[in-house]
């Protein structure tokens, strides 16, 4: 997870496209993007789930972030 500014000036955490595949692979793993911890057992479409680490509904699917563009692709090393 990586914190972004948003327009409002807000940090928002963005998963990588590897940590999306790969909780894509698992099934059942969430992000959220208001403090950028993981969560379990959450379905691959959620959206708004609460976090259990900041109690805010900000909890998304892996690939709910994908189909919706929130994540950031790593830079190749060359």
């Amino acid at each position: 997870m990586k914190a972004f500014k948003t327009k409002g000036g807000f940090n928002i955490y963005l998963p990588s496209s590897t940590e999306i595949e790969d909780a894509m692979m698992d099934g059942t793993i969430g992000f959220c993007i208001a403090c950028g911890e993981t969560a379990e057992g959450v379905e691959p479409d959620a959206h708004g789930y609460t976090c259990e680490s900041c109690d805010k509904p900000r909890v998304y699917g892996a690939e709910e972030l994908a189909m919706s563009g929130r994540f950031y692709t790593e830079k190749a090393n060359a």
